[in-house]
Order: structure tokens, then C-alpha cells, then sequence
């Protein structure tokens, strides 16, 4: 596209967001507007480099909901770019009150390159950038990193947040070392993927805390239910454990 294209390019898409504005904090918002994605796909399929000066135009416009209306598109086109994670990165550093969406509309993009910055917005809390970290992380150094922000949230009060750490510390991390802290935050708020992650630790560390804490919850009750799954399932863990030292020591006798 040529600049008096993109100018008219430009010049639809504002008045269409601006219309749509009343919309935009609904989750169905590309549904109620199929026209408006479908044009903003075909430029960025035809024209990619066009695409980024529209998207790169409108994510500076003076008018907060042509902002957030440039993320909502950017975050439905399917299509992984560098230039537009960078673009988006930018509206995450900058602006406070849009954070959120540009890390939503991140999802869907080439976002490596932009890895320092997820981590910089993970160590903040952001679950978005925490659960980002989980598929992008590549080094033994990045690695270090995002066990270390994952730890550090993994008691946090927003349930995401815990969430999106645990998912970090069970790809990354090895769980029997991490079980205390585990332990800790079923404890504290008893979730069930918690208390599940539980069946991979060491069940003397963990087996009786678990029944202690099952103790005066009521049979009816989730959590409990929960509790007695990981219970039962670290019974047999610790038995099979006894049993196959008792089998070792009886056949090193032999010899």
C-alpha cells in the first residue's frame, strides 16, 4: 500500500473502533464486528509491511479506544511477527492501563524476542506474562529465572497467578524439591491442582501434613475429596517404596 492507502486505511479503521467502542470490554468483541477483522486479516496477509504502519499508527492515536481497539485486533490475527510483538511490547511498557491487553494480544505472536520483557513483567505478577514464560523459555539461564518468579508467586492471592506458577514450576522444575513450598500453598488456600501436584513428592514429607490438614474438613466437602485422592495415592506410593526396600535387603542377604 501506498501512503495515501494506508492514510485512507487509517482514517476506516478509527471511525470503525471508535464505533465499536461500546463493545470493546465485551469478550465476544471480533463477533460483533466480523467485517472490521476480516479487512484487518486481509492487509496483514496481503501487505504485511502495511499492516505493521497501521497497527504501529493506530497504537499511538491520542484516543484511548482506538488503543485498546488496535490490541483487540492485533490479538485476533493469527499471524507470528516480530515487528508487531515489538509494537505491542512498547504499549505494555508505556502504558499502565492497557497492559494487560497487550499482553494478551501477545499470545499470538512471534514473542522470543520479546522474552526479557515477559519476564520483567512476570517478576511484577502479571499472569499473562507468567504463563507466556512457560512456553518460551529455552536457556538454563531463562529456566533459573522463571523458577525463581514462579516461586516467588506460588503463594500469591490471585488464584491465576498461583496457577500460572505451579504450571511453570511442573514443566521446569523438579517437584519433590519444590514440594514444601507446595505444601505450603495447600495449606494455605487447598486448590485442587495443588493438592493433586502433591502425588509426585516425597510422602514422608508430605503424607502427614496432607492428613492433618483433611482432618476436620467434612466428607462432603471438595477438598476433602481432593485430599483423600493425594492421600491415597501417596499410601501406595510410600508402600510400594517399602516394599522394594524390603525386596533389595532380603536379595542382598542372599548374596
Amino acid at each position: 500500500m501506498n501512503d495515501n492507502e494506508i492514510s485512507q486505511e487509517l482514517t476506516w479503521y478509527k471511525s470503525s473502533l471508535l464505533e465499536a467502542k461500546s463493545y470493546l470490554s465485551q469478550k465476544a468483541w471480533p463477533a460483533k464486528f466480523p467485517e472490521l477483522h476480516a479487512r484487518f486479516t486481509t492487509v496483514a496477509m496481503s501487505d504485511i509491511d502495511g499492516c505493521r504502519k497501521i497497527a504501529g499508527e493506530l497504537l499511538k492515536d491520542d484516543n484511548y479506544d482506538v488503543r485498546l481497539g488496535a490490541l483487540r485486533l492485533l490479538r485476533s490475527l493469527k499471524l507470528r511477527d516480530t515487528i508487531l510483538s515489538l509494537m505491542i511490547i512498547r504499549v505494555a511498557l508505556k502504558e499502565e492501563g492497557l497492559r494487560e491487553e497487550a499482553l494478551f494480544a501477545l499470545w499470538t505472536k512471534d514473542t522470543y524476542k520479546v522474552l526479557p520483557q515477559i519476564l520483567e513483567f512476570a517478576e511484577k505478577g502479571y499472569y499473562q506474562a507468567l504463563t507466556m514464560a512457560r512456553y518460551l523459555l529455552r536457556t538454563p539461564e531463562e529456566i533459573h529465572q522463571g523458577i525463581a518468579i514462579a516461586r516467588k508467586y506460588l503463594l500469591s492471592e490471585d488464584y491465576e497467578v498461583r496457577e500460572a506458577s505451579l504450571f511453570l514450576l511442573q514443566k521446569y522444575a523438579s517437584i519433590p524439591e519444590e514440594a514444601p513450598l507446595i505444601l505450603a500453598a495447600v495449606q494455605k488456600y487447598l486448590d485442587e491442582l495443588f493438592i493433586s501436584a502433591l502425588k509426585k513428592a516425597p510422602p514422608e514429607l508430605v503424607l502427614e501434613p496432607l492428613k492433618v490438614l483433611r482432618s476436620p474438613i467434612g466428607k462432603e466437602y471438595a477438598e476433602y475429596v481432593d485430599l483423600t485422592h493425594t492421600i491415597d495415592f501417596l499410601e501406595k506410593k510410600e508402600k510400594e517404596i517399602t516394599e522394594n526396600k524390603i525386596h533389595f535387603f532380603v536379595e542382598g542377604n542372599k548374596e
